[in-house]
């Protein structure tokens, strides 16, 4: 029985369809030599509204082209020579016309959500006609279009970190329109797809379902725009633009200077850009605003360019967006389109068309964002009922009207004046006391009540002096006052305090007593440092940051009642379903596409295979994130069953034809190169390993019951056995690491595996060989065919070349070199784009780097001094293991290795699918391997578990549990490591003194003064009255002390008479050294017995603590902990997941784990 899906979408097949006056009836002979219209292909491809992106797998079949009798729609083409190209039969209404923008389009946004939803600018017509998402969903504050797309991606985790606006800039040429059938024939896999869909969507079938739409998309497209677009987006951090005195208007107008200069090929000379030219020079030190402003997304669509900023390339290469321009026509893209919701591919009566319905509708609401402000604002009030979480600012100097710092330096400070002790001001009666505030000695900023007849008056009276640029503020001055008649008020001493920000809790000498004080300096928004000049940025909230990522991913699942009406409420559902399904079943003839054709027998033995077309055979292992070399599908058979074969042209191989194999489906030639190196720092092993997932394009935990996102937090799953876990695991066993990653990558080559590949025979012979149950006896023979063959096989993949670099930074050593992690990585970055662009990009950060340079011990190139790396270059060939960084030793080496890629390319990216899935439902192994490969991958995974607390500072980052944080403290950077060699941490005790002798009739009234190495005062003992042995045991913390050879604090004691005429009795010089010294000193009479106690700052040791030590991990821990911070799972969580385990091992693993107990 033909399947209705097939005989449906054949009917009316070869009906001519509308064509154009420039189109006509062809021969046969001319439809044989003629090539596709340019881009007549590309609407046959699924759409996923979610990323916003075609999917490379295509539903409707645009390889048919013939008519009755073997003619076909030919048409000319006025934009390459009036050739004559013939027309898929799904392709009508095909028009030629040219409109191209001279001009720019460009807007600001404030918000990363307001930029993703202006995404949908290229769908012209309503997409969410037929699929139930109305009004009720669009009062819910939801996004919906674009939410997993690549604009989402780089800018919604960009404003967790800061303040961000966005400027997106477009230039469009079209040539090309079309329309798609409504009688098309669908693509023969989809048909195949469709026929084995359940007849129901509910709980137990919607895995089907999703993972259709996930592989398929959304929408097909059925009318589209064809030609060429250039769209960037600019990511702004605002309140950095604010301090240098840039509005982002003013920002995007400078851009659009230059940008319409790169289009236009000359500069218009305007107030625009003379006001910008000024601003360049005043403000961004001569450099370009597109150099300054250089963190960018640039799509370019349809044609070719090697330079990816073309709208900023008038400097480099004026002709550049000419030259793009005039490739377009012979290589257009989709540029604007209009869609239909996949499900309208099925008639309407069959059962399947409503399930589909409600699948699509929950897989786009399952990857929804719901709109909700993380924190209410501060310092400024909500106004723009467009953008309901942005604030505004008014009626302060010191703030912008964004909220931001109008320049750096800026703080608010106050001071709050506690208490004094021993104030002596008047002879005959006690003290009457207050105190003035002054800035800079003369301007009084207020002043305490009088205390009347009190020596040890408190105030507790605050002070809030404002907002102040704090390098202008200058000094601030206490002095405190006995009140007489007012005009003739006694001055009892005064502080002169420096500022620097934190709070602080401190007391000051006085000519009689102690005053005692706290100040609070709180940088304003977005800048840190002792002086609030270091920019610092407002992240979001840490505990909201990784909680909202899943809140507002929701999925609204519709239910069914008997009558098949919708009810409410929704249900929600919590799981994220990929995937797709694979089974042992003959293979039909596989369709082609545009750039292939059915090759002739003696062609097909003649041809070589096209590039990478076996790499998808392999077995693959998540764990260890690599191919087995072992193949699962046949890669070598090629020959249909006519020893006919799939003939496809490669452009970048000479348009050499080249055969595909039979299970390669959906080939794809087009290059997508990046010259801009992609980077991150990580800032520990896990957060690296778990980053390498990045090259999977698909949920590879489906169909394994294991939730890759739930367990994301606690578990590491794949990549735990592999080469970049080996690397950097074990090192941060011996101190802490950062891991900077450069990456770049050029595709040039995609397809997917057919849904009924042919399996290699060794790989069928190993599957019939599996027990026909999973036990413990059976175990191992399961786990060997796991190692032999992977966990997974490719589904589809994208192949080209790419390299990728970490390199492994010890925190505490760059910080005493005075560089953070960030800095390294953003001049590794400088160094490696040198390498792929062939010459140093002289802007600003270049400048930065060199200075940083000379801050290094050794004062070479960063990647000299930071030469602990490991780099991976995939695809192609060189000689050279450190390509991002060969600029200066062989200059072509990346061009070479570029060169080489169309010949040798190897796979940056793909999706998989459990190995279980390519046996058949029916077969009993088929479960039980499923299940050995899903404890298999937990067995290998590692549980997160911190095995140190943080002693200086706090854990505030949810996706960093054990990172700390210090603040406040000018001797300790964020990172909790020491900013100088030397620092530690110095006590001295007084502890007694023996036999002194400061009176002539009576017994010592005996005290301490005790000074630091620069002979300023820090503290004093109590006095004891009438001893000549003294016992104090008072401990005096001097804090955070910079040591160096030689330095030593003084021990001052004294004899007590009538204050102003005590007796020095003797004075201990104490050598400063690491560790505790309990020793005494001699004096004029008697001794003065004291302890030391020296402790260097984390990561420094030595006398002077001047030796790096690092901050190796505690010793008991070291053999059984993987990394720092993680080790392999415990039985009992293993156990409740399912795993199947021996007593052994439950033993071994028990008894380990109660020894890693902290």
């Amino acid at each position: 029985m033909i399947p209705l899906v097939i005989l449906w979408s054949g009917l009316l097949l070869y009906l001519p369809p509308p064509i154009s006056p420039a189109c006509f009836l062809g021969k046969e002979a001319e439809c044989q030599d003629a090539n596709f219209v340019p881009g007549s292909d590309l609407a046959g491809e699924g759409f996923d509204i979610t990323k916003m992106q075609r999917l490379g797998t295509f539903v409707i079949d645009m390889s048919k082209w013939e008519l009755k009798n073997s003619t076909c729609n030919l048409c000319k083409n006025p934009f390459m020579q009036n050739k004559k190209q013939k027309l898929p039969v799904s392709v009508i209404y095909w028009r030629a016309t040219q409109k191209c923008k001279r001009s720019l389009s460009s807007s600001v946004y404030e918000s990363s959500e307001s930029l993703v939803s202006s995404s949908t600018s290229s769908v012209e017509n309503n997409w969410k006609v037929g699929l139930g998402i109305g009004n009720k969903l669009s009062q819910m504050s939801l996004m919906l279009a674009g939410t997993n797309s690549k604009l989402a991606e780089y800018s919604m985790t960009k404003t967790k970190k800061d303040k961000f606006s966005f400027i997106k800039q477009s230039t469009s040429c079209a040539y090309y329109g079309y329309s798609i059938s409504s009688r098309s024939p669908l693509h023969r896999e989809l048909s195949y797809e469709f026929t084995r869909l359940p007849e129901t969507y509910d709980n137990q079938t919607k895995q089907s379902y999703l993972s259709l739409v996930e592989k398929f998309g959304t929408h097909y497209i059925i009318q589209v725009k064809l030609g060429g677009t250039v769209q960037s987006v600019t990511s702004v951090k605002q309140c950095m633009a604010t301090l240098q005195d840039l509005s982002t208007d003013e920002v995007k107008t400078c851009l659009d200077v230059e940008a319409s200069a790169s289009v236009m090929g000359r500069f218009s000379i305007d107030t625009a850009y003379r006001h910008c030219k000024q601003s360049e020079d005043k403000k961004l030190s001569k450099h370009s605003f597109a150099n300054s402003f250089a963190d960018r997304l640039t799509e370019i669509t349809g044609g070719h360019a090697q330079d990816t900023a073309l709208l900023f390339s008038a400097s480099n290469d004026p002709t550049a967006y000419n030259q793009w321009l005039s490739s377009v026509p012979e290589k257009p893209d989709m540029i604007s389109f209009s869609l239909k919701p996949l499900h309208m591919l099925l008639p309407v009566k069959n059962p399947k068309h409503e399930q589909l319905r409600r699948a699509i509708r929950d897989y786009i609401l399952q990857r929804a964002l719901w709109k909700n402000c993380s924190t209410p604002c501060k310092a400024g009030i909500a106004t723009n009922p467009k953008e309901p979480c942005v604030c505004s600012c008014h009626n302060n100097p010191g703030v912008k009207a964004n909220c931001c710092p109008a320049q750096r330096g800026l703080a608010q400070i106050s001071v709050t004046v506690m208490k004094a002790t021993g104030l002596w001001g008047d002879y005959f009666t006690q003290t009457d006391g207050y105190v003035k505030v002054l800035r800079n000695q003369k301007l009084v900023l207020g002043e305490t009540p009088v205390i009347w007849n009190q020596n040890s008056p408190t105030w507790n009276w605050k002070f809030d002096l404002g907002n102040f640029v704090l390098s202008q503020f200058g000094e601030l001055r206490l002095e405190v006052w006995d009140r007489d008649n007012k005009w003739d008020d006694d001055l009892l001493g005064a502080c002169n305090i420096q500022l620097k920000a934190g709070v602080k809790e401190d007391f000051c000498r006085l000519n009689h007593g102690l005053l005692y004080y706290k100040m609070a300096v709180t940088c304003a928004p977005s800048l840190a440092g002792s002086s609030c000049t270091e920019y610092l940025g407002s992240p979001m909230a840490s505990h909201l940051e990784k909680p909202l990522s899943h809140i507002t991913h929701q999925c609204l699942l519709d239910k069914q009642s008997s009558s098949r009406k919708e009810e409410h409420p929704y249900n929600l559902i919590s799981n994220h379903f990929t995937g797709m399904w694979a089974r042992l079943v003959f293979y039909l003839f596989l369709p082609i596409v545009q750039s292939c054709t059915k090759g002739k027998p003696n062609e097909c033995a003649e041809a070589n295979f096209a590039p990478g077309s076996n790499l998808a055979g392999e077995g693959y292992d998540v764990t260890k994130m690599q191919r087995k070399g072992a193949f699962v599908i046949n890669t070598e058979v090629w020959r249909r069953k006519d020893k006919s074969c799939t003939l496809c042209r490669n452009p970048y191989m000479e348009g050499a034809n080249q055969k595909l194999p039979t299970s390669v489906v959906d080939w794809r030639s087009s290059k997508k190169c990046s010259i801009q190196v992609s980077s991150s720092l990580f800032q520990s092993s896990e957060e690296l390993v778990s980053s390498s997932t990045s090259s999977i394009e698909n949920n590879w935990g489906a169909n394994l019951e294991i939730d890759i996102r739930q367990n994301k937090g606690s578990l590491l799953l794949a990549g735990t056995n592999s080469k970049l876990a080996e690397y950097s695991m074990e090192k941060t066993k011996r101190d802490k690491y950062s891991f900077a990653s450069q990456s770049i990558s050029c595709s040039f080559y995609s397809y997917r595996l057919s849904n009924k590949p042919v399996l290699h025979p060794e790989f069928k012979r190993s599957v019939k060989e599996l027990p026909k149950t999973y036990n413990l006896d059976f175990k191992k023979r399961f786990y060997k065919f796991i190692n032999t063959y992977g966990t997974h096989y490719i589904t589809k993949v994208t192949l080209g070349g790419s390299v990728h670099s970490v390199t492994s930074i010890r925190q505490c050593e760059i910080a005493l070199q005075g560089l953070s992690g960030d800095e390294v990585k953003a001049c590794l970055d400088v160094e490696a784009s040198a390498s792929v662009l062939g010459k140093v990009d002289m802007k600003a950060e270049s400048k930065h780097c060199n200075e940083d340079k000379d801050k290094t011990e050794s004062k070479s190139s960063f990647s000299s001094r930071f030469n602990d790396r490991l780099t991976e270059v995939t695809g192609g060939h060189t000689t050279e293991p450190e390509l991002f960084f060969s600029g200066g030793k062989d200059p072509s080496a990346y061009k070479e290795w570029l060169e080489s890629l169309p010949q040798n390319p190897d796979v940056i990216s793909y999706s998989l699918e459990s190995l279980h899935e390519l046996i058949p439902t029916k077969d009993p192994v088929r479960k039980h391997l499923r299940h050995a490969i899903h404890d298999y991958i937990l067995e290998k995974s590692l549980w997160r578990n911190c095995t140190d607390s943080c002693k200086d500072g706090i854990k505030t980052n949810t996706n960093q549990p054990c990172a700390c944080t210090c603040r406040n403290n000018p001797g300790i950077t964020p990172d909790c490591c020491p900013s100088k060699r030397g620092l530690s941490r110095v006590k001295v005790t007084i502890v007694r003194a023996q036999d002194l002798w400061g009176d002539q009739t009576t017994a010592t009234d005996g005290y301490v003064k005790v000074f630091d190495k620069h002979n300023i005062q820090v503290g004093r003992t109590d006095m004891i009255t009438n001893n000549n042995s003294p016992h104090w045991g008072r401990t005096f913390d001097l804090g955070d002390v910079v040591l160096a050879e030689d330095d030593k604090i003084r021990l001052e004691v004294w004899d007590e008479d009538s204050k102003w005429d005590d007796d020095l009795l003797g004075i201990c010089e104490v050598p400063i050294k690491e560790g505790q010294n309990d020793n005494f000193c001699n004096l004029n009479h008697g001794l003065l017995f004291y302890k030391t106690e020296v402790t260097c700052a984390p990561s420094l040791s030595g006398p002077y603590c001047t030796n790096y030590v690092g901050s190796p991990m505690n010793f008991h821990l070291e053999k059984v902990y993987t990394s720092r911070n993680a080790r392999p799972v415990p039985a009992e969580i293993l156990m409740s997941k399912g795993v199947l385990l021996d007593r052994l091992y439950v033993y071994q693993n028990t008894n380990y784990s109660a020894k890693t107990i902290l």
